[in-house]
């Protein structure tokens, strides 16, 4: 698997047994190390980036392998 495969915010939050909105939350105030929310400029609106090879490192760190 290729550890830049880009993942949904649905499917992050999934994988981690939280809401998409908590994991969005968590995401813009640097809380969640499974990738980064950017805000462009004049923008409201947030766009995720998340990256595979993060969320499976963060998640092997939750179950403390």
């Amino acid at each position: 698997m290729d550890s830049m495969e880009r993942v949904t915010t649905k499917q992050a939050a999934k994988e981690l047994n939280m809401d998409v909105e908590a994991l969005q939350y968590l995401m813009r105030n640097d809380r969640l190390p499974i990738g980064y929310a950017l805000k462009k400029d004049g923008k409201t609106r947030h766009a995720y980036y998340i990256y595979r090879g993060l969320l499976d490192t963060y998640k092997q760190q939750l179950q403390g392998a």
